[in-house]
């Protein structure tokens, strides 16, 4: 069996506000309200285990880091989430140069991460072409 890693699978990791497991027996995700029960424990012992989250924040951050400009990286050391988020778009829309190039680093950045959490996991898989 494996995890197929398509653009449907990836958003179950992208700031994800509901809980989403992996379940080992079908290699299928399921949103945690729609599991047989609620208790962690037993979650584990059926195979189930938790699939990875990545925050707006997270992405941003690391494409600020990415670009490598000291006066934008100054502008976001120290904010709150909310306001890393909040100032991010707002400089998104205002310059091209912050706004060129994150789409692709975000795919990148998300694809990068959940394949390291398969691989942690010990989870198969196949990147969707």
């Amino acid at each position: 069996m494996q995890l197929t890693l398509s653009k449907e699978n990836l958003r179950y990791a992208w700031g994800s506000t509901t809980e989403y497991w992996f379940c080992r027996t079908d290699y299928m995700i399921y949103k945690f309200s729609d599991l047989p029960c609620e208790d962690y424990a037993r979650l584990v012992e059926l195979g189930y285990i938790p699939f990875l989250t990545i925050s707006n924040e997270e992405v941003i951050r690391a494409y600020i880091k990415h670009i490598n400009n000291p006066k934008v990286s100054a502008k976001f050391d120290g904010l709150s989430s909310y306001d890393c988020v909040e100032t991010f778009w707002k400089y998104f829309n205002a310059y091209k140069d912050i706004s060129s190039g994150f789409d692709s680093f975000e795919e990148d950045y998300v694809m990068k991460k959940v394949t390291e959490w398969c691989e942690e996991n010990g989870v198969n898989y196949k990147i969707e072409e």
